[in-house]
């Protein structure tokens, strides 16, 4: 009898954990510090025909984490390049979907470099970002990029919170 007391004590020290796994739980982060770095996304595309490239990073801060859809300021920056010699133009458009009111409208923001090879860098910030995507044409010059490009081909997904 001695014995099987010995060996179920014994059986009981391995198996139950030490006292550490028992301590209090590391502190959680305030309520006030709501904010969380996002990692940097690098992201590189060419248009249809690779007549166009585009090549950056994005990185966000997301500023309410755990909220049933979060969202982001974030900063984008990189480069655009046109690859042909004609009168064609490289555009890179990033399509970001944001809150506002409990709504999530979305708005486009549009580069061009019309320069064969001389790439042309941009860099911009938006604020309550829960989705970038982008896509990259190559088209003739003109003020603003066409329904084709807007909604021709796929985007590609750059960041989501979502």
């Amino acid at each position: 009898m001695r014995l099987l007391g010995g060996l179920v004590a014994a059986l009981a020290l391995v198996l139950v954990p030490s006292a550490p796994a028992f301590a209090d739980k590391p502190p959680v982060a305030s309520k006030t510090d709501l904010a969380q770095q996002a990692p940097a996304k690098k992201f590189e595309r060419y248009s249809s025909g690779k007549r166009a490239y585009t090549k950056g990073s994005l990185t966000g801060v997301i500023t309410n984490p755990g909220a049933v859809i979060e969202n982001a300021d974030i900063k984008v920056s990189g480069k655009i390049s046109d690859l042909t010699k004609g009168s064609g133009c490289g555009y890179a458009v990033f399509r970001i979907t944001y809150q506002k009111g409990g709504n999530q409208p979305f708005t486009h923001k549009t580069f061009r470099d019309c320069t064969y090879k001389t790439p042309v860098s941009y860099s911009f910030t938006y604020k309550k970002a829960t989705l970038v995507e982008l896509k990259v044409c190559s088209e003739a010059k003109t003020t603003k990029v066409s329904v084709q490009c807007l909604y021709g081909g796929a985007w590609k997904v750059v960041y989501a919170t979502i």
